[in-house]
């Protein structure tokens, strides 16, 4: 297996924690030390090991995107579940999205949804960012995202569907709980697309694979709908309603209160949002969830139109508008990322004995956010990556 040390002008623990100039010690997959350089114990700096010098650089846990699509490709159409003729492109898709990701910076991403593509022969394989696939999404015959096979009418269709995702490795259930932003009829964003006791079903079925369930869900009464149900994660969050929106702040409250974390859905055009979603008022809704203690769980929904895959960097900085410093922004897209989604045991902090799933970048980006943007190099699991912005006089090689 292979020892690296990277030294950096300063690393970033996730802990709260900078060492200035600090190294990391990664022993093939895993981190065997953090701390400060000077402090590297004679049995790392003794050894023969490949050693990376990135002057004037910032190390740092890598990003997760907690709400990605690897099988669209940001067209209009995505993939339908009733070409049998797709799977082969669309793993194409699903790798060349992983590639981007990892370029970008992103060793983690949660995948919301495919038309039974996502599953061990499609999955990426190493350098890339580690899946957390949710496989084929819920939904109602006619309803959003029906396209991709996984619309249900009876507790069996459920059992069937969930049991099926559960054999092909998801690691959550996604169920579209209100139709699209831009639907109309059954895919209306105001209007719930499954009834009460249909939605309890999914989240008790799912808990018996052990497996967390996210609802994807615009407006109020789908919101509140998916806060009884108990699920773990609610996605999008918009409060829409017939001619504007119906906050609730109760509702809020509860959300807080029972610890669910809120993906909305930002990306690289949020801030320019207008229409049905201006980004003036989804701004005050986010800072009023933030003021009540809900968590924020960062993702772009990369992969739908106009939207590529190797943006989350790009991103981050919409979040300074909800009063944000750039150390919690960067503290949500990692640390805060990995405890919502379960995964703090394996990544989202530099750690001894976590995966070595490692960001370099120009400069502090605590002081400069927009760095993450451009990594200069990308580690996932010990796997080395660099971007085309790490120049060869920016890192030395001493043995």
């Amino acid at each position: 297996m292979t020892l690296r040390i990277i030294d950096a002008a300063r690393v970033l623990t996730g802990h709260g924690t900078a060492h200035t100039p600090g190294s990391v010690v990664v022993d093939g997959t895993s981190i065997a030390w953090v701390g400060p350089t000077r402090d590297l114990p004679p049995q790392w700096s003794g050894r023969a090991a490949n050693r990376l010098a990135l002057t004037n650089a910032t190390l740092l846990p890598g990003l997760i995107d907690a709400h990605v699509h690897l099988a669209f490709d940001c067209t209009s159409q995505p993939p339908d579940a009733r070409d049998d003729l797709a799977r082969g492109a669309v793993s194409d898709k699903i790798r060349t999205a992983a590639t981007a990701l990892t370029s970008s910076g992103v060793t983690t991403v949660r995948d919301m949804g495919a038309p039974r593509y996502i599953d061990a022969d499609t999955l990426p394989v190493q350098p890339g960012p580690r899946v957390l696939p949710a496989t084929i999404p819920l939904t109602v015959p006619g309803g959003h995202a029906d396209s991709l096979g996984g619309a249900v009418t009876t507790i069996a269709d459920v059992e069937q569907v969930i049991a099926e995702n559960a054999r092909r490795g998801a690691a959550w259930i996604t169920t579209v709980v209100t139709g699209g932003l831009n639907g109309g009829g059954r895919r209306s964003p105001y209007k719930p697309q499954f009834s009460d006791t249909m939605l309890a079903a999914i989240v008790t079925i799912a808990h018996r694979h052990g497996l967390p369930v996210a609802a994807q869900a615009h407006g109020t009464t789908g919101i509140r709908q998916a806060v009884e149900a108990g699920v773990h994660s609610i996605e999008y969050c918009t409060w829409m309603a017939p001619g504007g929106f119906d906050v609730d702040p109760g509702l809020i409250r509860e959300i807080a209160a029972r610890r669910i974390p809120v993906c909305p859905i930002i990306n690289h055009h949020s801030r320019a949002a207008s229409g049905r979603l201006p980004w003036r008022h989804r701004r005050e809704h986010l800072r009023d969830m933030l003021a009540a203690g809900v968590h924020l769980l960062p993702g772009t929904d990369s992969g739908i139109t106009l939207t590529p895959h190797d943006r989350f960097g790009h991103a981050l900085s919409a979040y300074i508008d909800l009063g944000l410093t750039p150390a919690s922004i960067i503290e949500l897209a990692t640390r805060r990322a990995a405890d919502a989604l379960g995964i703090s045991h394996l990544t989202g902090t530099l750690s001894t004995g976590l995966s070595a799933d490692i960001l370099a970048v120009h400069g502090n980006p605590t002081q400069h956010l927009h760095s993450l943007a451009t990594p200069i190099m990308v580690m996932t699991a010990g796997h080395l990556y660099r971007s085309r912005a790490l120049r060869d006089n920016e890192i030395g090689h001493r043995v």
